[in-house]
Order: C-alpha cells, then sequence, then structure tokens
C-alpha cells in the first residue's frame, strides 16, 4: 500500500477549508433551528408534546453514554496514526521534536480494524437500552400527550433512526481523525438545511409530533449515509485500502479501552448526569414547568455547541502537534480556540437573557421561559464546565486520561449536593448542584493538569487573555441582571 505523505502547513487555510469557519457554518444551521423552528414547535404544540419532543431529543443525546468514550478516543488515536505515531503511548514534553511526514498504516489499519469491531457490538447495546429504559421512560410523558399511539410509532421510529446513526460515528472518527473536520461540516451544513427546511414544512401544513420525527429522523438517517460516501472516497479511497477486516489485535483493544473507560465514566458522570436529571424531573413535574426547564437546557446546550467550534475543531490539528512536540504550536492554538469559545459562549448566554421572554411573548408561546435566576445559575454551571472541558481535551493529547477522576468526583458532588439542596431551593438545586461540582473539584483538576502538560504554566500566566475576561463580562452581567430582572 502507498504511504502516504502528510503535509501540515496550517497556514494555508482558506475559507473553504478552514475548520472552525466550517464548522461555525454548520452550527449556524443550528441557530436558525432556534429561529425558525423553535417559535414554530412553541406556537404550534401543547406544553405535553413540547415535553415529549424535548425528552427525544435528551435521550438521543444519552445514547453516546453507550460510546463509553470510545468516540473521542478514536478520533484521537487515529490522529495519533495518521501524523506518523510509531505507537499508542502516552507523549510527554520530554520526547524530541520529530519531523514525522507519513502515516502509520499497519497501526492505523490495527486501530480502523478495531473499531469496527466495537461499534458493530456497541449499536446493539444502544437499540436494548433505548428499547428498554428508554421505552420505560417514555410511558408517563406519552400518556399525557393527546394521541399516545402516534407518540410511542414516533418513539420507534427514533429507536432505529438512532441505532443507524450510532454506527456511523465509527465513519465520523475517522474523518475527525483525519482532520477533514472543514469537508465534514461543508456537507453537513446541506444535510441541516434540508432537515431544517422539512422541519419548517411540516410544522407549517402538517404539525404534528409524529410528522415532525420523521422529517427530523429522515435527515439524521441521510447524513449517516453521507458520512459513510465521504469515508468510502476521501484521499482517493484509504478508507477502502485499509484493512479493516484485519484480526483485532489483543494489544490494540487495551490501549484503546484502557482511556475509554475512563472518558466513558467521565461522559456518565458529566453529560450522562445532566441529562438524566431532566429526565427523572419529567416524571414528577407538572407539564409546564418541565417544558419551560426543558427549553432553558436546550438553549444552552446550543449555545456551548456553537461556543466549542473555534476549540474542538482544533482537536485533530492538537494531537498532531503534541506526537511533534511542537509545543509553540500547540499553546498558542489551544489558547486563541479557548479565548473564542469562552467568548462566544457569554455573547450567546447574554443575548439570550436579553432576548428570549420578548421573543416568547411576540410569537404567543403557550410555553414560559424559566426565572432569570435558575437561567443565570445554568449560564454559570455551563461555563464553569466548558472551562474545565476544555482543558481535560489539552490533556488527552497527551493520550492519558483523567476523565474518569474529575467527572466521576464532581458528579458526586453535584448529586450530594443536588439531593440536599432539592429540599429548600427546589428546582435550582440542579444548575447550583453542578456549579458546587466544578467549582470544588473539576476545574482547577483538570486546568492543574493540563498547563503540567503544556510545560507547567501558571493560571495567571495562561488564563489572563484566556478566560479571565469571559469570567469579567460574566460577572458583571450577573449583577447587572439582578437589578434589572
Amino acid at each position: 500500500m502507498k504511504v502516504l505523505n502528510l503535509n501540515y502547513n496550517l497556514k494555508r487555510h482558506n475559507f473553504w477549508n478552514s475548520p472552525t469557519l466550517m464548522t461555525w457554518m454548520s452550527y449556524s444551521t443550528k441557530a436558525i433551528t432556534l429561529v425558525g423552528i423553535l417559535p414554530l414547535i412553541l406556537k404550534k404544540f401543547s406544553p405535553e408534546d413540547i415535553v415529549l419532543w424535548y425528552l427525544f431529543s435528551t435521550i438521543i443525546g444519552i445514547q453516546s453514554l453507550a460510546d463509553f468514550g470510545f468516540r473521542q478516543t478514536f478520533s484521537r488515536i487515529i490522529s495519533f496514526a495518521y501524523g506518523g505515531a510509531k505507537d499508542l503511548g502516552t507523549f510527554t514534553i520530554k520526547q524530541e521534536i520529530t519531523e514525522i511526514n507519513e502515516c502509520n498504516v499497519d497501526l492505523l489499519s490495527s486501530i480502523i480494524s478495531t473499531m469496527m469491531f466495537l461499534y458493530r457490538r456497541l449499536t446493539l447495546i444502544v437499540f436494548l437500552l433505548m428499547a428498554t429504559i428508554g421505552t420505560w421512560s417514555m410511558v408517563k410523558p406519552v400518556s399525557n400527550v393527546s394521541s399516545p399511539n402516534l407518540a410511542w410509532i414516533a418513539w420507534g421510529i427514533v429507536i432505529m433512526a438512532s441505532c443507524i446513526s450510532f454506527f456511523s460515528r465509527s465513519y465520523m472518527n475517522f474523518l475527525e481523525g483525519l482532520n477533514k473536520i472543514a469537508l465534514v461540516r461543508r456537507v453537513e451544513t446541506l444535510t441541516s438545511l434540508g432537515a431544517i427546511i422539512s422541519s419548517i414544512i411540516v410544522l407549517l401544513w402538517a404539525p404534528s409530533l409524529l410528522n415532525l420525527v420523521i422529517a427530523n429522523q429522515f435527515w439524521l438517517i441521510v447524513s449517516s449515509i453521507r458520512d459513510w460516501i465521504l469515508c468510502k472516497n476521501i484521499d482517493n479511497g484509504f478508507f477502502s485500502r485499509l484493512n479493516s477486516n484485519k484480526p483485532i489485535d489483543r494489544k490494540i483493544l487495551k490501549q484503546i479501552w484502557d482511556p475509554a473507560w475512563r472518558s466513558g465514566i467521565g461522559g456518565l458522570m458529566s453529560a450522562g448526569v445532566t441529562n438524566i436529571t431532566s429526565i427523572i424531573y419529567a416524571q414528577f413535574g407538572n407539564s409546564a414547568s418541565v417544558a419551560s426547564y426543558l427549553l432553558a437546557i436546550r438553549l444552552i446546550t446550543q449555545i456551548r455547541e456553537i461556543s466549542m467550534a473555534p476549540f474542538y475543531s482544533k482537536l485533530p490539528i492538537l494531537a498532531i502537534f503534541r506526537v511533534k512536540n511542537d509545543m509553540i504550536s500547540l499553546k498558542a492554538t489551544i489558547k486563541r480556540g479557548m479565548r473564542l469559545s469562552h467568548l462566544v459562549f457569554i455573547a450567546g448566554f447574554i443575548l439570550t437573557s436579553i432576548l428570549i421572554k420578548p421573543f416568547l411573548l411576540l410569537i404567543n408561546s403557550e410555553v414560559s421561559f424559566v426565572s432569570m435566576g435558575i437561567w443565570a445559575a445554568l449560564g454559570w454551571a455551563f461555563f464553569t464546565h466548558r472551562f474545565g472541558a476544555m482543558h481535560i481535551q489539552v490533556y488527552l493529547t497527551t493520550n492519558n486520561v483523567i476523565s474518569h477522576i474529575a467527572d466521576g468526583i464532581s458528579g458526586l458532588i453535584f448529586i450530594i449536593s443536588s439531593l440536599i439542596l432539592s429540599n429548600y431551593v427546589g428546582i435550582y438545586a440542579i444548575p447550583v448542584g453542578m456549579i458546587f461540582g466544578h467549582l470544588c473539584f473539576y476545574c482547577w483538576f483538570t486546568a492543574l493538569y493540563s498547563y503540567k502538560s503544556l510545560g507547567n504554566e501558571s493560571f495567571w500566566n495562561f488564563e489572563k487573555t484566556v478566560s479571565i475576561p469571559s469570567l469579567i463580562l460574566l460577572i458583571i452581567f450577573s449583577i447587572i441582571s439582578l437589578f434589572l430582572y
């Protein structure tokens, strides 16, 4: 097999080849979803249907728990092998700078073969979890809607499409590992626009929960086929030339499993716990309050996802810099990505805080918004989590995983503090518990390891131009909002 010659001249980016700009273009379609589709959902659907719609989305998000950390692990180690790494060991700053320009095809073939082996089995696990626990969690919300039978059909469609989409993650892992993020996001924008147009047509001319689910899940399947086609065609069919049917290398499997299970525990104790609390709240809260809370969670999650683009689009490049031990480029890229990510999050949070209530009044929504106190607490909870999560990603480029410790301990703090506070402050217990977990352990623990991996950076030297400006803006806005709302 011909060995690929790699060229990482990062300065030769134009608009269409910029991972960050293409990621933003893709995520901008999600902003269109908020502006174009959300008002129609809030206006056309009852609170009961809205609760069910957002629960579908929440459970689809929880399916990532079955991934158990393999997604980010495979993307990262594929980048390592593509960048020329000789093995999957830990990369430290003590290594000499290496000029590697050839992909390690043998290692990459073993990784791909192991990935396909695992994802076939993980997809079966996703189906079983959604068909059992997922279905059980739907019983009460479905019983509240006007057409339970149609709601169950919609849930069946969600299960089927979710399993197809989950398996296609294996193709996305390969594309991201080869730093084809700009290409993926360009094509992703087109399928996202297709989903948006379909949803708007349904909500204008045939508004029902089932029709909206069909429109969305159809495009989810199209997206899975899209990733498969891209994977088969990039770099003159490089994926197909790799021996994906190669026998499983037990050593590679162990090297993948060690960081994956730690990342999986981390995901379970962070995003998993957050999503599960929403499902639990839906079991005993009234439809109006649950709809308000799920709307707020949806909005803050959307803001978080959009703010991720400047940093997360650079993860494959960070992995390559780490393999080469190019610390100057690594630090500069990390700081730029984090700084912009923080600022985008703060800007989105402040704009939403100002505009959301007038917006809901304008469209005569049946769903009100949560109190500004709860919204502000959610803002702080997600901001502190983004801080720690980005530092975890920095340390992950060493291929040493601490997610199980960081998310595990902070998750326990969150659960314990939320249970205690729930008797005194009600729904406030959830975001306040998140903040406790993040500030008491998650933020400083992850930053400590991140700074160490970058050559023992100090907090002030690193953060003074990265997170401090955004933190000051958040503090100022929080103080002002106490007097205005």
